[in-house]
């Protein structure tokens, strides 16, 4: 097992910069021994490439095939509250978009969680520190609640506002973006 543990290790750390994100997907996490389960435990390794990498495949797994994400997304909902890892919270808010972007699917599965999605996006998006990749999907998951938590509109309006104060490039387009839809 603790050969395993280290094979593991090693795959995330180096082997699978070998391969192309897009030729991620559940046969090839079955593939190099994972599951879905364990690549989600890898997330809140103490390594933060480990982390990341495990967070990034399951990340474009979950893109290529949306209806996986419900076999581990109360698991991934606790990752989410507890993450400090900026690449992983990254992943993590695109996850966030698929679980929350309209049609939802697995309404019953998410929407248990949408309270949680709309803190942590806001209290990621005010912290100075925010990569802007993580500040643009929080935008976007806060817009997709929006409309069945009136209050994350208002208060969504208002952080668009202060943002674009002085906003990146991809922060402006975005945000106006989402402004436009609300307003």
């Amino acid at each position: 097992m603790a050969n395993k543990a280290a094979d593991d290790l090693q795959f995330l750390k180096t082997g699978i910069r070998a391969h192309k994100a897009a030729s991620f997907d559940k046969e090839f996490i079955s593939n190099h021994g994972f599951t879905l389960e364990t690549l989600l435990a890898y997330t809140a390794h103490r390594d933060e490439q480990v982390a990341f990498r495990a967070a990034w495949l399951l990340e474009h797994t979950f893109l290529k095939d949306p209806s996986l994400l419900p076999q581990v997304y109360v698991a991934l909902m606790q990752q989410v509250v507890s993450c400090s890892n900026w690449s992983c919270i990254r992943s993590f808010s695109k996850m966030g978009m698929l679980a929350t972007k309209p049609p939802r699917l697995h309404l019953a599965i998410y929407e248990p969680y949408d309270e949680v999605w709309i803190e942590q996006c806001f209290s990621w998006i005010i912290r100075a520190d925010c990569p802007v990749a993580v500040t643009v999907n929080c935008l976007d998951i806060l817009y997709y609640l929006s409309d069945q938590h009136q209050w994350a509109r208002e208060e969504l309006t208002a952080q668009i506002h202060h943002l674009l104060k002085t906003p990146t490039a991809a922060l402006a387009s975005r945000a106006k973006r989402i402004l436009k839809r609300i307003l």
